[in-house]
């Protein structure tokens, strides 16, 4: 409890002269010079743009990386390194729209308090962005750790990885053994475990933390041989590889048959699993954003194609076996979702109707409602069921509860029900498992208010943007944001969220609502959990 008071008056003491700050690093890598930050006065050293794998360029695309050599000349990580590859007309949240995307672009952040330094021990948090493995990256301002590193006294790590059909292109052979951009995010963890002692990290306590697709990753992560014993602790926000199925190689390999025909590398006879070598040689010289945009025309509202597959030394079984059979690495867990996570996927994926951020208010009938459960329920066995269950008792002209009961239904089955189910395995299996339910709508949201607090909305606050940037949100988001701060780090310091947040169960499914007044719920009595019961079997857990 003293330490706080130091640390403000060394703050203090050095404001206005963050150039004094010794940020040079002499790390296992080579010598790495970072740079200072503020945040509301208070100095943080970033590292920004450390290469931690050979670029992936030429012949080496569509192949895993290669370990980045060891540097004798002193690095320079001063500036944030460029996104991968990616394409859209849609403002999507994770898009990044920011121009110099590369396909060199396997590069780390590290943000630290001013006093890290080795032998210091900090707890590390890697963060995984998500953007449905197709958008994202690590530059984007709402990624800055700055406050979550300065607040939280930890050591934050942010990394890029390749997107699209740059980083999960596949033929199945060795010419696109696909899921590289899997194996890019385990480069970085091992880069982390062998680096990080150097910045004043603790390499023995690593919280593994991501959002959306990120959090797939995340749980992929806790069951892949390749990585137990990497990690200490796990969060995971707001999806699971629950979400995933056993044919997604072959929808991956349909995916790039498809993409190939489009930049006229392959054809109904000329396939990239008849022949792999010619058909994968020749995209390797196209135009990189040619392929991320070949992607994209296969869906331009889609928010994911590609999914993570089966059948390598990362994920050499069926993950959700494993997942079934509790077969995790048993480190504690902090999971959760969004309250109104299904919004942002009906406005997205109809911007006509809806316009992307809801901003049409438009109400819909119950004849719209059924074609949209056809669209996000088309696998499973009786959608008919699916709409009388959720619409049944929803009179036909109550049209804002239909959309409300639409949005719900969509949350349900992309998302909320898959973290749910984790929790539960996992819960079953370690018993360190805390569940929170985030319910707070930002002030300053772009999202229609119908909409709720939708997908990726606790991000924000889980990195202090209301800290480094208040005169955009109101008093009392900024003290959510430290809270949220606090909790997220105390369970990286610690392997729980506080001393008195309830462990989750299959019992009691115990949570923690997350606003602006904190109050604790029981999961098990709200409706969600009765439509996760509804869903289970399509889903088999």
């Amino acid at each position: 409890m003293l330490l706080l008071p130091m640390f403000f008056f060394v703050f203090i003491l050095m404001a206005g002269s963050a150039s004094s700050f010794n940020t040079l690093v002499n790390a296992p890598a080579g010598p790495i010079q970072g740079t200072t930050k503020s945040v509301q006065g208070a100095p943080v050293q970033a590292f920004l743009g450390i290469p931690y794998a050979e670029p992936p360029l030429g012949n080496q695309r569509f192949l895993r990386a290669n370990p980045m050599k060891p540097w004798t000349e002193t690095y320079q990580a001063t500036s944030l390194p460029p996104a991968c590859i990616q394409y859209t007309i849609y403002p999507f949240p994770w898009y990044d729209e920011l121009p110099g995307k590369s396909e060199n672009c396997l590069y780390l952040n590290i943000y630290s308090p001013i006093y890290a330094r080795k032998g210091i021990n900090l707890p590390v948090i890697f963060w995984i962005h998500g953007g449905g493995f197709v958008f994202g990256s690590s530059r984007m301002d709402v990624y800055d750790a700055s406050a979550l590193a300065l607040y939280g006294k930890v050591i934050v790590v942010t990394i890029n990885y390749r997107l699209g059909p740059l980083g999960f292109l596949t033929s199945n052979t060795a010419d696109a053994p696909g899921n590289v951009g899997m194996y890019d995010m385990y480069m970085a963890l091992q880069w982390v475990r062998t680096n990080i002692a150097s910045f004043g990290g603790d390499k023995d306590l690593i919280t593994l933390s991501g959002e959306s697709a990120g959090a797939i990753s995340v749980s992929l992560f806790c069951v892949s041989p390749l990585t137990k014993g990497m990690f200490s602790r796990a969060i995971m926000e707001s999806a699971s590889a629950i979400l995933l199925t056993p044919t997604e190689l072959q929808n991956n390999l349909n995916f790039s048959q498809q993409i190939a025909k489009i930049v006229g590398c392959a054809s109904d006879t000329k396939t990239i699993e008849s022949d792999p070598k010619s058909v994968v040689g020749c995209p390797r010289n196209q135009n990189a954003t040619d392929l991320a945009i070949a992607l994209w025309s296969l869906d331009p509202t889609a928010t994911i194609y590609y999914w993570p597959q089966f059948g390598d030394d990362l994920f050499p079984t069926n993950t959700l076996d494993d997942i079934r059979n509790g077969n995790f690495h048993n480190v504690p867990l902090f999971i959760g979702n969004n309250r109104d996570e299904g919004s942002f996927f009906i406005t997205t994926s109809d911007p006509k109707t809806f316009g992307f951020f809801g901003q049409k208010d438009t109400y819909v009938n119950k004849t719209y409602a059924d074609q949209v459960i056809h669209k996000f329920f088309s696998t499973y066995n009786n959608i008919e069921r699916v709409f009388q269950y959720y619409f049944a008792d929803v009179p036909n002209n109550d049209y804002g509860d239909i959309r409300s009961q639409l949005y719900t239904a969509v949350g349900d089955t992309t998302l909320l029900c898959a973290t749910v189910y984790f929790a539960e395995r996992y819960a079953g299996t370690y018993d360190d498992t805390y569940f929170y339910f985030f319910l707070h709508r930002p002030s300053n949201s772009v999202w229609a208010p119908w909409m709720g607090t939708t997908h990726f909305d606790e991000v924000q606050f889980v990195f202090g943007e209301p800290i480094r940037k208040p005169e955009l949100y109101q008093l009392d988001e900024v003290t959510l944001s430290r809270n949220m701060i606090e909790i997220w780090t105390n369970f990286a310091k610690y392997g729980y969220p506080t001393f008195n947040w309830p462990k989750y169960s299959n019992d009691t499914h115990d949570l923690i609502y997350l606003d602006t007044t904190f109050k604790t719920g029981i999961y098990g009595t709200g409706p969600h959990l009765n439509n996760c019961n509804f869903l289970r079997s399509h889903f088999g857990f």
